[in-house]
């Protein structure tokens, strides 16, 4: 009598046995190590033979490398780069915890807020949402490229400025930059940490639609998860 008068109940796997589980958990861990690595460009192979977690010379003066953890460099990235790699290195981070803010906020935003279009009926899964757009209105897929194109080359010319320091793309519309230089590097770091936070969240958020079929307010709603408990 349930299951008639309410909606069916969210089965999180196809089976009942725990390999999806495993599956899950890996496909999380694949994509929180892309998440962490896809800033960090490629490695440069040292004659050193044992990890070391120990930050090299070229983090020296960086926001964020003196707190918390401050000697956290598995992989050695910062050990054989000179300054212009770690700079580059930095806007790579800066650029992806930015587009990671972004998409966690829009994927929560989308499924309480859309357009007026039926093209956005499957707001509670980004995948599928995308999907529709891509095979419904191919021409605004196409807007929805050039534009982040656009945004990438007008980043890139900012950033190709000599002098210029990682991240920093002359954008401030809002003149939110503390004049006072403590307060400003207090700002970078929050900015820093909450762009780490939203590459974990948003690689989370996407696990969980790829592998159980249901978008993260969809399966709050359904009382499948719940983030609180």
């Amino acid at each position: 009598a349930h299951h008639a008068c309410g909606p069916p109940p969210i089965r999180l796997f196809n089976h009942p046995s725990p390999r999806p589980a495993s599956m899950m958990r890996s496909v999380v861990f694949a994509l929180s190590v892309a998440a962490a690595s896809a800033f960090m460009g490629p490695a440069v192979r040292s004659g050193a033979s044992r990890m070391t977690m120990k930050l090299g010379p070229g983090m020296d003066g960086f926001v964020g490398t003196d707190i918390e953890l401050p000697d956290w460099d598995p992989l050695g990235f910062s050990n054989n780069a000179n300054p212009a790699t770690m700079e580059w290195y930095r806007a790579a981070e800066l650029k992806h915890g930015r587009i990671a803010m972004l998409a966690a906020l829009g994927q929560l935003f989308q499924s309480y807020y859309t357009l007026p279009d039926p093209v956005f009926s499957e707001k509670d899964k980004p995948f599928a949402a995308l999907a529709k757009v891509c095979n419904e209105r191919p021409l605004a897929a196409l807007q929805i490229l050039l534009a982040i194109f656009a945004v990438e080359t007008i980043g890139q010319f900012q950033q190709a400025k000599p002098g210029q320091a990682g991240g920093d793309l002359n954008f401030d519309p809002l003149n939110l930059k503390p004049e006072d230089p403590e307060q400003f590097e207090t700002q970078q770091l929050r900015e820093l940490k909450n762009g780490r936070l939203a590459m974990l969240a948003i690689a989370g958020m996407l696990a969980s639609e790829a592998t159980k079929g249901y978008g993260v307010i969809e399966m709050w709603r359904a009382g499948a998860v719940n983030p609180f408990v």
